[in-house]
């Protein structure tokens, strides 16, 4: 471990945040090392690492030694990637930021264009998928879905099509540090704190070895954690069904109580279609106070003031490419 009281700012930070890719880690290092050094600017690598089962951190290491400009970041336990990404950049320190998975769908080789964009005055520089090589056929449609909803209900525009592969500037990072949320959904947050973007399309490429390290239920959890914190329209929702189901059942006994006053109580379809209305209900109320757990779900949770995530150790290379405030 190292530390160093004197603030350093690189020019650009890579934030990835990292569990169990062994297989693309050097592979990552070189191509980003290529690229920074033909755009002859200064970096630093910052590996935000959940604990692996694999031998990514040795790799790490071993880059380290090897004398990359990398800060590994390691956490206490596993706190997923959301929460990865938020420590990656409370431990950059460029003045931009640059965020990228580590299993190489989104080429590194995008970045100085980015940083184009970034020069040319866009505080945020977001990489668009025109297309996506190599993924299911139901998660990209499940992930349509997901986009779609954000589209129509969030309260602030998140580019369709947009992981977390972007360029965010020093200022932005600042601003989007001071929103502690433990849900914390970069496309949102980005989002949120606004600030001048720009768009660059790109086609995503298969993933280069290994698998995907989010499973299905991550995966929900993630879409929602897009959807409940910046959009009312669920918990409206649930509201409008309310007022729906009772103007519903008030109509409802009304014309059933005309009914059996014209025609008699004997006829058992009348049961029948309340005991399948008492279902249909019950199954609607379930889900709405799901939605309701939700919203009151997260407010708890940032409420316990509990910190985002533990980092364990911090190493460093000594031959971090420096520039002195």
């Amino acid at each position: 471990m190292s530390s160093n009281p004197a603030r350093v700012i690189p020019v650009i930070s890579v934030v990835v945040p990292v569990y169990n890719e062994e297989a693309t880690v050097v592979i990552l290092v070189n191509r980003l090392n290529d690229v920074f050094s033909k755009l002859q600017v200064d970096w630093e690598l910052v590996f935000a690492l959940d604990p692996c089962t694999d031998h990514t951190e040795d790799k790490i290491l071993e880059l380290i030694g090897a004398g990359f400009p990398i800060r590994l970041v390691k956490f206490s336990r596993r706190f997923g990637k959301p929460l990865s990404v938020i420590a990656g950049l409370r431990h950059c320190l460029g003045e931009a930021c640059v965020v990228i998975d580590s299993d190489l769908q989104d080429p590194p080789e995008l970045i100085g264009e980015m940083i184009d964009k970034w020069r040319d005055g866009n505080l945020v520089v977001i990489a668009q998928r025109t297309s996506r090589l190599g993924e299911n056929f139901f998660y990209l449609k499940a992930a349509e879905l997901f986009y779609w909803i954000l589209d129509k209900f969030s309260e602030v525009k998140i580019p369709r099509n947009s992981g977390d592969f972007r360029l965010l500037d020093k200022r932005v990072v600042d601003e989007m540090l001071k929103i502690h949320e433990r849900h914390g959904f970069l496309r949102g947050l980005t989002a949120l704190v606004g600030f001048k973007t720009a768009i660059i399309p790109f086609q995503r490429n298969p993933r280069l070895a290994g698998k995907t390290q989010i499973s299905v239920l991550g995966a929900v959890g993630i879409a929602l954690d897009g959807i409940v914190p910046f959009s009312k329209a669920p918990i409206r929702l649930v509201l409008a069904l309310g007022l729906v189901i009772f103007s519903a059942g008030l109509v409802s006994g009304l014309v059933f109580t005309i009914w059996g006053l014209f025609r008699g109580f004997s006829d058992n379809s009348g049961l029948h279609a309340l005991l399948l209305s008492f279902w249909m209900l019950f199954g609607l109320t379930i889900g709405c106070l799901g939605i309701v757990g939700e919203y009151v779900l997260r407010c708890y949770e940032d409420s316990r003031g509990r910190p985002l995530f533990i980092v364990e150790k911090i190493v460093e290379s000594e031959n971090l490419m420096r520039k002195m405030q």
